[in-house]
C-alpha cells in the first residue's frame, strides 16, 4: 500500500468517526420536537431525528477530495457548497418543519332537510340562503348536505342548484347529516353548521351529535322551516281498553291530526269486516289532535285486528299515515269458526255447539279469514255446505297452517261440499282424512259427455294449456260406462275425441294433449256437431259443457240449445276471460238446463270441469236412509249412543285413505261417514252428512246431537294448556326486535330453549301484500332469547314463538308488533325546540345571515402548516445545479476545447 493510499484510508476512517459522532450526537439532542419562535410566529421540527442525516457530510467532503474531474477549483469548491446545502435541505425537510399561525377563515356546512314533511315552498326559501351564503362567501368555503332518510353531499359549481329531494324521502337523520358534515371541512378553518329543517328527525339522536359537534369544534346555527304540508290529516293512535271480555262491549278511541280544520270518514275494521257496532263516521276535525270514541264488541276469544282508515275530504299530502292498525288478544271460551254456505242453515249447529260453552262465530264463506294469524283466535274451524270457488286460495293456505300448527278442521257434507263443490285436487282436499271419489253404484245412469273446446288463437298459452289440464281430469272422474266427446272449434269444428266409451283412457289423454290453437271463433258449428252426435248416442244423461274466451254474435244459438234440451241434453257454459259474452252465456246454460261459470284465471278452469262434471254424475251423492255404525272406538263419544240416532238422509260419499287416517262411523254400505287423522299438531275430520235440515234433518231433532258435536269439538280443537312465556316487542329504525324472557314456575332461568318465531302480517292488509316469515330467538343470556331482523313492512303484526325442548313443544309466546306508517308521516309539526336545543348545545344561533355566518366574532383557529415541499423543490433545484457544475466548465472562461 502507497503512502497516497493509506492517507485515503486514513482519512476514510476520520470521516466515518466524524459521521458516527454528529448522527448519534444530533438523535441525543433530539428526543422531542424543537420549537422556537420567529416573526411572530411559532415554528418546530416534528421529526428532529432526521436531522442526523447531515452526518453524511464529512463522506461527501472526503469523496470531493478524491475528485478526479478535470474542472476549476472555483467550480469544485462551490459544487462540495452545492452538495452540502442539497443535504441539508433534504434533512431539514426529512425533520418536518411546521409553522403554527392563528386563522380566521370560516367554512360553512348547510344542513339542509328534504324529507317529506317539509314543504316545497321552504326547501325554495332554503336555497335562497344558500345561494345568498354563496355569493357573500369572499375567501371563506360553503358546502352543502341534503339529508332525508340518508345524507348526500350537494356539489356546486358556479351557483347553487335546486335543492332536490331524494327518492326514499320517509325519514329525517339529522345526526348522520351531521356525520357527514365533519369531513368536508377543510383544516385551518372555523368550523360553522347551519341547520336547514322542522326539527322532526326519526332516525339518529340529533342532540347527542351535536354535543359531540361541539367537542369537535362545529358551531350549529338553524333556521327553522316552520310551513310544514299543508292540508295533512293523520291517524296518530289507535287504543283498546287493556282488559277485554268476549262479548262485553268496549270503547276504541281513535286520535286523528289535522294540520287546519277540516273533514273525513273514518272506517273502522274488526279483522276483515266493518266494526258492527260503529263502523262509520263523519268527522268534522279541528286544528290539532282530534279524539273519536267508537263503540265494539268482540264476541269470539283470541286475536283480533282492528283497523282504523281515513278518508279525507279535503288536502292530504300523506296518504299512508290515514291507515292503523293494532291487534289485541281477547280472552274466553274456546272459540268456533263455523263457515256456513248457506247463512240460514247454521242456526241448529251453531246452538248445540253455544249450549256446550263455546263461542261460536258464523261467518259467509267470502268473510273467512285469509291468514293464519287471523285464525289463532279460533280453536276449531268448521267448513259447512261451501263450494271452493267461494274460498280463496289464501284462505285455503291459512286454514293448512292453522291445522299443522295445532288447531282443529272439520269439513262437512252437503250438496256444494267435497267433489261436488269442486274440492277436488285442492290444498284443503289433501288435509282430509277422505279421498273425493265413491264406488259407482249400478242404479247410477251412464253419462255422454261432450267437452265444446274454443281453440282459436286468443286461448294460446296459458289459456290452451289449462282448457287441456280441465279435459285430461274430466276423462279421468268419468268411469267405463260413460261416454266422452271433445270438439274443439275455431272456425272450424273438429273432433280431437269421438265419442267413445272413457275407458280408453290412454287414447283420450293422448288425442287432448294434441289440441293447439288455431283461427277464429265460430261456435254453432261445433255445438251442433256435439248435438248430433249426443243424439245417436245410447246414455240417461246427456251433457255439453262449452269453454270460450271471446265474443260472438252467431246467430241461431238459443234456438239450437232450446232443441238440444227438448231433446233431452243440457248445456254448460265456461266463459274465461274479461272479454267473454256474458249475457249469451248465461243464456245458454238458462236455456241448456245448465249452469254458467266464469273466471279471469285460466287455472280454475280444470276444477270448474271437475266440478261440473261431478254435479252431473252424481257419482258422489248418496241421498237414502241410512244409519251410522261405529266402526271404532273415540272418547268424544262417551256418552252418546249412536246406535240410537235416527237416520241419515244422505250423505257425500268418499273413501276414506290409508292409516293413519281412522273411520270412526260408517254407512251400512260401508262408506266413511266421519273420519279423522293428524296433521301435523292438529286434527283433521270429515263429515260426509250435513248439519241442517236436509240430511240431517232427523238428526237435529235427536237427544244427543249438542253432546255428539260438542264433545268431538272438544277433543279436537286446539290445546291451549302449554305454559305462556312472556314476550315484547319494538321497532328501531328499520329493525324489529323481539325478547322473551323464559323463567319457570320455580322463578329459574329456563335455558337451552330451541324457540321458533313466526311473523305474519300486516293485520287487515290483501293476502298479497302481507309476509310470513320465521326467525330464530337466540338465547343471548340466562333465560333471555332475543331475535332481530329487518322490517320493510308497515301495519299490526302478529308475533308467535313455539319454544321447544327434546323436539316437544312445552311453551309458546304471542305478542303483537305496530309500525303503523313512516314515522316521518307521524311527525306533522315542526319541532322548534329540538332546534333551538341542538344550537343552545352547539353554541350557534337562530337565522343567522351571511354577514354573521362569515364572522369570526374574535374567533380563530391555531393552524399547523407543515412546510416541507418548499424543502424539497429547492433541493431539486440544487441537485440539477450540481449536476450542471459536475458535467460543465462554467468557470474557466480561459479554457478552449482540444480540436
Amino acid at each position: 500500500m502507497d503512502r497516497m493510499t493509506r492517507g485515503f484510508v486514513v482519512r476514510l476512517v476520520l470521516a466515518v468517526i466524524a459521521a458516527i459522532a454528529i448522527a448519534a450526537s444530533i438523535v441525543a439532542a433530539t428526543s422531542a420536537p424543537i420549537t422556537w419562535t420567529m416573526r411572530g410566529e411559532e415554528w418546530e421540527l416534528l421529526a428532529p431525528r432526521n436531522l442526523a442525516l447531515l452526518a453524511v457530510a464529512p463522506l461527501l467532503l472526503l469523496g470531493g477530495w478524491r475528485s478526479l474531474a478535470d474542472l476549476p477549483r472555483a467550480q469544485l469548491a462551490l459544487g462540495y457548497v452545492v452538495r452540502l446545502a442539497l443535504l441539508a435541505l433534504l434533512a431539514l425537510a426529512l425533520a418536518r418543519p411546521a409553522r403554527t399561525a392563528d386563522a380566521t377563515r370560516v367554512a360553512v356546512v348547510f344542513l339542509v332537510d328534504v324529507s317529506d314533511s317539509v314543504s316545497d315552498a321552504d326547501l325554495a326559501r332554503a336555497r335562497e340562503r344558500i345561494d345568498a351564503a354563496w355569493r357573500a362567501r369572499g375567501e371563506d368555503v360553503v358546502r352543502v348536505v341534503t339529508f332525508a332518510r340518508d345524507a348526500r353531499v350537494l356539489e356546486i359549481d358556479d351557483e347553487v342548484p335546486p335543492i332536490a329531494r331524494h327518492d326514499d324521502g320517509a325519514g329525517s337523520d339529522l345526526a348522520s347529516a351531521l356525520q357527514l358534515a365533519y369531513g368536508l371541512y377543510p383544516p385551518g378553518h372555523l368550523r360553522r353548521a347551519v341547520v336547514l329543517s322542522d326539527g322532526a328527525q326519526t332516525e339518529g339522536d340529533a342532540l347527542a351529535e351535536a354535543q359531540r359537534a361541539a367537542e369537535l369544534g362545529v358551531r350549529i346555527d338553524h333556521a327553522p322551516f316552520t310551513e310544514g304540508p299543508p292540508g295533512e290529516i293523520a291517524i296518530t293512535s289507535l287504543s283498546l281498553p287493556d282488559a277485554l271480555q268476549a262479548g262485553q262491549p268496549f270503547t276504541v278511541r281513535v286520535r286523528v291530526f289535522a294540520s287546519q280544520p277540516t273533514t273525513a270518514r273514518l272506517r273502522l275494521y274488526q279483522g276483515e269486516t266493518l266494526n258492527g257496532l260503529d263502523g262509520v263516521r263523519d268527522l268534522e276535525l279541528a286544528a290539532g289532535d282530534n279524539e273519536i270514541a267508537l263503540r265494539s264488541v268482540v264476541h269470539v276469544p283470541g286475536p283480533v285486528t282492528y283497523r282504523a282508515e281515513l278518508e279525507p275530504r279535503g288536502d292530504d299530502r300523506f296518504q299512508p299515515n290515514n291507515r292503523f292498525a293494532t291487534t289485541v288478544v281477547v280472552p274466553g271460551r274456546p272459540a268456533v269458526l263455523y263457515v256456513e254456505g248457506t247463512a240460514s242453515a247454521a242456526t241448529h249447529l251453531a246452538r248445540a255447539l253455544t249450549a256446550g260453552e263455546l263461542d261460536v262465530d258464523v261467518r259467509s264463506p267470502r268473510a273467512m279469514p285469509t291468514s293464519a294469524a287471523e285464525l289463532e283466535r279460533f280453536d276449531f274451524v268448521i267448513l259447512s255446505d261451501v263450494p271452493a270457488d267461494q274460498v280463496s286460495a289464501s284462505a285455503q293456505d291459512a286454514l293448512d297452517r292453522f291445522v299443522r300448527s295445532g288447531g282443529g278442521f272439520l269439513m262437512a257434507g252437503g250438496e256444494q261440499s267435497y267433489g261436488l263443490g269442486g274440492w277436488r285436487g285442492t290444498r284443503v282436499e289433501r288435509l282430509l282424512p277422505v279421498r273425493m271419489e265413491g264406488e259407482r253404484r249400478r242404479d247410477q245412469p251412464s253419462l255422454a259427455l261432450a267437452l265444446v273446446i274454443d281453440r282459436s288463437g286468443s286461448m294460446s298459452g296459458e289459456k290452451m294449456e289449462a282448457a287441456k289440464q280441465a279435459a285430461q281430469a274430466t276423462a279421468e272422474l268419468l268411469s267405463a260406462q260413460d261416454y266422452l266427446e271433445v270438439v274443439g272449434f275455431d272456425a272450424q269444428a273438429e273432433r280431437i275425441v269421438r265419442m267413445q266409451s272413457a275407458g280408453n283412457r290412454i287414447a283420450i289423454q293422448r288425442d287432448i294433449g294434441r289440441m293447439a290453437p288455431r283461427g277464429g271463433t265460430a261456435i254453432f258449428p261445433a255445438l251442433d256437431t256435439a248435438f248430433q252426435d249426443l243424439s245417436i248416442t245410447r246414455a240417461r244423461l246427456k251433457h255439453v259443457i262449452l269453454l270460450t274466451d271471446g265474443q260472438t254474435q252467431e246467430s241461431g244459438l238459443p234456438e239450437l240449445v232450446s232443441v238440444m234440451r227438448a231433446e233431452g241434453i243440457t248445456v254448460t257454459t265456461v266463459g274465461i276471460g274479461a272479454d267473454v259474452n256474458r249475457s249469451l252465456l248465461t243464456q245458454l246454460a238458462d236455456l241448456g238446463g245448465g249452469r254458467s261459470y266464469f273466471t279471469t284465471d285460466p287455472r280454475n278452469v280444470p276444477r270448474i270441469f271437475m266440478q261440473e262434471t261431478t254435479t252431473v254424475t252424481r257419482n258422489d251423492v248418496v241421498e237414502d236412509y241410512v244409519r251410522a255404525r261405529v266402526v271404532a272406538p273415540a272418547d268424544f263419544l262417551r256418552g252418546v249412543d249412536v246406535a240410537s240416532a235416527p237416520f241419515l238422509r244422505g250423505y257425500v260419499a268418499t273413501r276414506a285413505r290409508p292409516a293413519p287416517a281412522q273411520v270412526i262411523l260408517e254407512s251400512e254400505l260401508g262408506e266413511p261417514l266421519l273420519a279423522r287423522w293428524r296433521v301435523g299438531l292438529g286434527w283433521s275430520l270429515a263429515w260426509t252428512s250435513d248439519v241442517k235440515a236436509r240430511w240431517s234433518a232427523d238428526w237435529l231433532r235427536w237427544g244427543a246431537f249438542s253432546r255428539f258435536w260438542v264433545q268431538l269439538v272438544r277433543e279436537h280443537m286446539r290445546e291451549r294448556e302449554r305454559h305462556e312465556l312472556p314476550m315484547r316487542a319494538e321497532v328501531i329504525g328499520d329493525e324489529a326486535r323481539v325478547v322473551v324472557d323464559a323463567i319457570g314456575d320455580d322463578d329459574e332461568f329456563v335455558n337451552g330453549l330451541a324457540s321458533t318465531l313466526v311473523v305474519e302480517g300486516p293485520m287487515g292488509a290483501r293476502s298479497s301484500d302481507r309476509i310470513r316469515e320465521e326467525h330464530v330467538l337466540r338465547q343471548t343470556a340466562p333465560g333471555h332469547y332475543e331475535a332481530r331482523f329487518p322490517l320493510s313492512r308497515y301495519g299490526s303484526f302478529v308475533l308467535r314463538a313455539e319454544h321447544r325442548r327434546d323436539e316437544r313443544m312445552i311453551a309458546e309466546s304471542t305478542s303483537e308488533l305496530v309500525r303503523p306508517y313512516p314515522r316521518e308521516y307521524a311527525r306533522l309539526e315542526p319541532d322548534l325546540a329540538l332546534l333551538d336545543r341542538i344550537s343552545d348545545v352547539a353554541r350557534g344561533r337562530r337565522d343567522p345571515s351571511p354577514d354573521v355566518l362569515f364572522d369570526p366574532a374574535g374567533e380563530s383557529v391555531r393552524r399547523r402548516e407543515e412546510v416541507w415541499s418548499p424543502l424539497l423543490f429547492a433541493a431539486l433545484a440544487l441537485f440539477v445545479l450540481d449536476l450542471l457544475l459536475r458535467r460543465v466548465r462554467l468557470l474557466d472562461r480561459g479554457f478552449r476545447a482540444p480540436r
